[in-house]
C-alpha cells in the first residue's frame, strides 16, 4: 500500500553540522563538508581528468543518499567550472541520480548549506527548484550549470530496479554515499551492489567515505575492482572502485529497451509530424539537444487544434490513492511548474497566472471522493491542500459557499502563447525547420517523410507522429486504441461578479478568471466527433452544466453570454493515458508475446532491440499543458541515450505496446 513519504527529523550540533535524529550520525564532516565532497566523491572519480578525456556528450553521476544536496552542488559547480575552461569540448552536460529515502524540509536544507557560502549561487537555484516529498523522480535542470538533477525520492531498493538502462550500461560514476554502514545497514547490502552493478557502464568508477568490510567485500561480489586512498579529515581510509566486468543482462523487465540502438546526435535529423502544443515541446528539447528538427504542421501555422485555445487549466487530476495515473499526473504537473517557471525566466514570452486551482466539493459524490483523498493523507500540501469555504472565499476573490480543495501551484495559461514561444526558442538554435499547410505520409520503414503538397520527400534518422486528434487516423497507429474527443470552450464577456475571481475555478466544469474581457468557460466533451464548428447548443450545455453544478449561486444562473466560443478536437486513449515511446509493428509484438498468459519468468523471453525509426507523443486529452514538458523530455532522453526522468513502472503505463500486452496476459478465448 502507498504511504506518505516521511521528511527527515534533523538537529543541528555545536558545529552547525546537521545530525539526522534516526541515524545519529552527520550528514557531511565537521571540518569541511565542501573540502570533504572534493576530496571524497570528485577526486576519488577522478572527474577532472575523466571529464576533460570524455568524447560522449554527457557524463552520468548516480548518488545513494543526496541528504543535503551538497555533493550534487559541489559537482555542478564544478562542471560549471570545467564547460567555461573547455567552451568547444564534447561533454555538454552533466546529469546527475540521486535517491534519497528521507528528504530535508526545505528550511532545513537551507539552514544547513547556510554555512557554505561559496556555493551560494548553487544553493538558491537548488531552493527554488526543490520538490515536494513525492515518491518518484523529480527532474530539475539547471542549465546556467549544464547539469540536470534527477532526485529520487524512496528507498533506494525499490527505486534502482526502476532505472531504465542502455544495454552498454546508464552511470558513469557513483558517489556511495548514506549514512555510515554501522549507523544504516539496510542501506549497505547485496541487493545495492548488484544494481551498481546492473547499471554501470565498463569502466565506471565509484568512490565512497566509508572502508568497511561489508561494502568493500560487497563491493568486490558485485565485479567492481576496489582500492583504498586516504580518507578525508579524521578518517583515515576510504575506498574507490571500477567495473571491470558488467553483467551481460541489464534489463529488468521482458520488454524492448526504450532506448534505439544508437542514439540521437548532431549529425542525425529528426522529423516530428505536429506542431501542436506536444510537438512545439519536443521541438525544444531536442534542438536544445542539439539535434536537427524538421516541424510539420497540416495547418497554415501551428496551434491550430486544441494548443490553440486562449486559456487552458493548468492542475493534475489526482486520486486518493497514488495508482499510476494519478502519479503520472503529479510529477507531470511538478515539472511542468518547473518548465514553464525556467521557460519565463530565460525571458520567452506567454502569459499564464500562477494563481493556484479551486476545485470545488460540488455534490455530495465529489465531497466524497475530497475526503477520501484527504484522510489517505498521500499527497505533499504543496501539491493539494484541504479549503473552507471562507478560505475559498479569500482565495477566490468571491463567495464561496462550500469546502474543496486548492492547488496552490496551479493556474491558467494561453496554450498558443506557450507552442509560439518554444518554437520562437527552437528557432533561435538554428536547428529547427518548419513546413507548414502540409498534409505527409510515411515511407514504409518510417523514414521518410512525403510532402504531399510538394511532392517531394524528406529523409529523417527517425519521425515522431505527435499530430494530436490526427494520430487516429494515421495508419501507423491503427493498432492503437486512440479517440478523439471534442470540446467546445467559451468565451464569455467580464461581469460582475466574476470580474472579481482571482483564481481558476472548476467544479464539473471550469472558470478562469478573466484576461483580455474574457473568462474560458467550459466545456463539452463529444467523443468521436471530428467537427469544430462553433455549435450554439453546446453553448447553452456549458452554462446549463455551471448553473446546475452552482445551483446555490445566483451569478451562475445569469452569466451573460455573446456567443463567442471556439471548438476543437482532443485526442485520448483507451486507459486516458497518454502515449510515449517506440512504435512497435504490433506483428512483432504479437510474435513475441502472444504467449505472455502463460506466465514464462521475464528471463524467457528476447530482449527486442529495435533501431525504433519512428515514435509517437501523443494522448495528451484535456491534460497537455499538465503533462507536455515531461512526455517530451521522456521522449527527448530517450532518443539521446540520457536518463529517463520516470520510473520503468511508470514508463510501462505510457508504452505503445501496453494495450496489446494487456490482451496477452489474458488466456485466448477457446
Amino acid at each position: 500500500m502507498s504511504k506518505r513519504l516521511q521528511s527527515a527529523n534533523v538537529h543541528f550540533n555545536q558545529s552547525g553540522t546537521p545530525v539526522a535524529d534516526s541515524f545519529d550520525d552527520v550528514y557531511f564532516s565537521n571540518d569541511s563538508g565542501c573540502d570533504e565532497t572534493r576530496h571524497v566523491f570528485i577526486n576519488g572519480n577522478d572527474l577532472a581528468e575523466r571529464w576533460l578525456n570524455w568524447q560522449a556528450a554527457h557524463f552520468i553521476i548516480a548518488e545513494t543518499g543526496f541528504g543535503t544536496g551538497l555533493n550534487c552542488i559541489i559537482a555542478m559547480q564544478q562542471f560549471k567550472q570545467f564547460r567555461a575552461a573547455n567552451p568547444g569540448h564534447p561533454l555538454k552536460r552533466l546529469f546527475i541520480l540521486s535517491t534519497e529515502k528521507f528528504p530535508l524540509a526545505v528550511a532545513d536544507l537551507q539552514h544547513a548549506l547556510a554555512v557554505f557560502p561559496s556555493v551560494s549561487e548553487e544553493v538558491h537555484a537548488l531552493v527554488e527548484q526543490y520538490p515536494p516529498a513525492l515518491s518518484g523522480c523529480h527532474r530539475m535542470n539547471f542549465d546556467a550549470w549544464q547539469t540536470s538533477i534527477d532526485l529520487w525520492l524512496g528507498d533506494v531498493h525499490e527505486l534502482l530496479p526502476q532505472w531504465h538502462c542502455p544495454q552498454d550500461g546508464l552511470v558513469d560514476a557513483w558517489f556511495l554515499d548514506g549514512f555510515a554502514p554501522s549507523k544504516n545497514p539496510e542501506m549497505w547490502t547485496e541487493a545495492l551492489f548488484s544494481q551498481m552493478s546492473r547499471l554501470s557502464k565498463t569502466g565506471a568508477t565509484l568512490a565512497t567515505f566509508t572502508a568497511a568490510g561489508v561494502v568493500k567485500r560487497g563491493l568486490k561480489e558485485a565485479g567492481f575492482e576496489i582500492a583504498k586512498r586516504n580518507g578525508f579529515g579524521r578518517k583515515r581510509d576510504m575506498l574507490t572502485g571500477i567495473l571491470a566486468n558488467p553483467p551481460a543482462n541489464r534489463v529488468s523487465t521482458p520488454w524492448h529497451y526504450r532506448y534505439p540502438d544508437t542514439p540521437a546526435n548532431p549529425t542525425q535529423h529528426i522529423a516530428i509530424i505536429g506542431a501542436g502544443l506536444a510537438g512545439s515541446t519536443l521541438a525544444l528539447a531536442l534542438c536544445q539537444r542539439g539535434i536537427r528538427v524538421s516541424l510539420f504542421g497540416q495547418a497554415p501555422a501551428p496551434a491550430d487544434g486544441a494548443s490553440g485555445n486562449q486559456q487552458g487549466g493548468f492542475y493534475p487530476q489526482l486520486q486518493a490513492d497514488q495508482s499510476n495515473p494519478a502519479m503520472i499526473q503529479a510529477h507531470g504537473f511538478l515539472y511542468a511548474r518547473r518548465y514553464y517557471d525556467a521557460l519565463a525566466e530565460k525571458g520567452l514570452s506567454f502569459t499564464w497566472q500562477s494563481c493556484g486551482v479551486l476545485l470545488m466539493g460540488f455534490s455530495k459524490e465529489v465531497q466524497k471522493r475530497q475526503q477520501n483523498l484527504l484522510q489517505k493523507d498521500l499527497w505533499p500540501a504543496q501539491l493539494i491542500q484541504p479549503v473552507t469555504a471562507e478560505e475559498a472565499t479569500k482565495i477566490s476573490g468571491i463567495d464561496i459557499h462550500g469546502e474543496g480543495l486548492f492547488v496552490p501551484q496551479g493556474g491558467w495559461l494561453c496554450p498558443a502563447e506557450v507552442v509560439a514561444a518554444q518554437l520562437e526558442a527552437a528557432r533561435k538554435t538554428g536547428l529547427l525547420s518548419e513546413f507548414y499547410n502540409q498534409r505527409v505520409t510515411l515511407s514504409e520503414d518510417g523514414r521518410n517523410v512525403a510532402l504531399l503538397g510538394d511532392g517531394i520527400q524528406i529523409r529523417a534518422d527517425r519521425v515522431v507522429i505527435a499530430a494530436g486528434h490526427e494520430c487516429a487516423e494515421m495508419a501507423e497507429l491503427t493498432h492503437l486504441p486512440l479517440r478523439p474527443v471534442r470540446g467546445q470552450v467559451e468565451a464569455i464577456p467580464e461581469q460582475a461578479p466574476l470580474n472579481e475571481l482571482k483564481t481558476v475555478f472548476c467544479h464539473k466544469g471550469y472558470l478562469t478568471p478573466g484576461w483580455n474581457g474574457r473568462h474560458a468557460l467550459g466545456s463539452t466533451y463529444v467523443k468521436g466527433d471530428t467537427s469544430t464548428t462553433r455549435r450554439k447548443e453546446e453553448s447553452e450545455q456549458n452554462l446549463a452544466t455551471h448553473a446546475k453544478a452552482l445551483a446555490g449561486y445566483d451569478w451562475a444562473q445569469s452569466i451573460e453570454h455573446d456567443g463567442t466560443a471556439r471548438a476543437s478536437i482532443r485526442l485520448g486513449s483507451a486507459d486516458h493515458q497518454p502515449v510515449v515511446g517506440a512504435v512497435i509493428p504490433p506483428q512483432k509484438t504479437t510474435e513475441r508475446y502472444r504467449d505472455l498468459y502463460k506466465g514464462k519468468h521475464n528471463s524467457q523471453y528476447e530482449v527486442a532491440t529495435d533501431e525504433q525509426a519512428l515514435l509517437v507523443l501523443t494522448g495528451l486529452g484535456s491534460r497537455g499543458l499538465t503533462t507536455a514538458p515531461l512526455m517530451a523530455e521522456i521522449l527527448a532522453s530517450q532518443l539521446c541515450h540520457e536518463p529517463l526522468p520516470m520510473s520503468e513502472s511508470l514508463l510501462q503505463a505510457l508504452a505503445p505496446e501496453r494495450f496489446m500486452l494487456r490482451t496477452f496476459k489474458r488466456p485466448p478465448e477457446a
